[in-house]
């Protein structure tokens, strides 16, 4: 899969993790030890079971029907490497997933949430690394993953656009907007380490990891007593959906994002148009919440 199939690292764990899990499962299910024999001799009334035990647990249908997307990419790699002949699992049916629009933040809580960095005890370098981070992502939409990455010196040798290395190796160049340049700028030339080649970097000089910054967010949506859905990959709805509320330009957006389907883009005309209908709801003076307000 990361080979052949250029898939990011994060993706392959996520396979290995569901199969694994399926390993676990079958051995008590069958109550016994699980071979290769075991895989092409499975039907669907062991991926039935498998998929009954997870919604026991439970689990969300979005995460069981990517387990299922782990099992039948494993069984069609059999497949191809003649294991096995065919398989009835090719053809199991997903479980739906009811659709749920992202949830962008407010630009208020964005400006909050980049001020607030500094309220958390911390260097003085490490602060501004957490500021131009944050800045960054939510500027150009980037995943946690695409901007962690990042290496010094593509920063370094870049001018006005960046390039971008995306899911599945794609790469696509975006912008660098002069405050995310400044914010990015003031970070290296405060930050210890020199001579790391990682951009953004930890305490240690090695290369930050998701963990660290989702962990920084958690800390600070406690100290502003934020939902639990602000989250980083929460700054790429947030960019999406304002850009989508004062421009409309919907390929523009996808382009940004790096969606390979205009179909992945698409959802956020209708988060920028509930995002819109709530702020109305909330700020005019004629909306229903303010006029009942008004007649109390």
């Amino acid at each position: 899969m990361q080979y052949s199939r250029n898939l990011s690292i994060h993706t392959v764990s996520s396979y290995y993790s569901d199969l694994n899990q399926l390993i676990l499962f079958l051995k008590e299910y069958k109550n016994k030890e699980i071979d290769l024999k075991d895989f092409v001799d499975l039907v669907k009334n062991d991926i039935r079971a498998w998929v009954l035990y997870r919604i026991k647990k439970p689990e969300t249908p979005r995460t069981i029907s990517r387990g299922l997307s782990s099992i039948k990419s494993f069984i069609s790699y059999l497949i191809e490497n003649k294991f096995l002949k065919r398989s009835e699992l090719t053809n199991v049916k997903h479980p739906k997933i009811p659709k749920l629009l992202p949830r962008p933040l407010s630009i208020k809580q964005i400006n909050d949430i980049i001020f607030s960095i500094s309220d958390i005890k911390q260097t003085d370098w490490i602060i501004k690394r957490d500021r131009a981070l944050i800045t960054f992502i939510y500027s150009v939409g980037l995943r946690i993953s695409e901007a962690l990455n990042l290496n010094r010196e593509e920063f370094i040798s870049s001018r006005d656009y960046i390039n971008i290395s995306g899911k599945g190796g794609k790469f696509r160049i975006v912008p660098l907007i002069p405050v995310v340049r400044e914010t990015i700028k003031d970070y290296l030339n405060a930050c210890e380490f020199k001579t790391s080649e990682a951009l953004f970097i930890n305490n240690r000089g090695e290369r930050l990891s998701a963990s660290a910054l989702q962990k920084l967010i958690r800390k600070i949506r406690n100290n502003l007593n934020l939902s639990e859905h602000v989250t980083p990959h929460a700054l790429r709805h947030s960019c999406a959906t304002h850009l989508m509320e004062y421009s409309g330009e919907l390929r523009e957006i996808q382009e940004l994002l790096g969606h390979s389907s205009i179909v992945s883009t698409q959802i956020y005309a209708d988060v920028a148009k509930k995002y819109i209908t709530e702020v109305y709801d909330r700020c005019h003076p004629l909306s229903r919440e303010n006029r009942k307000d008004n007649q109390q």
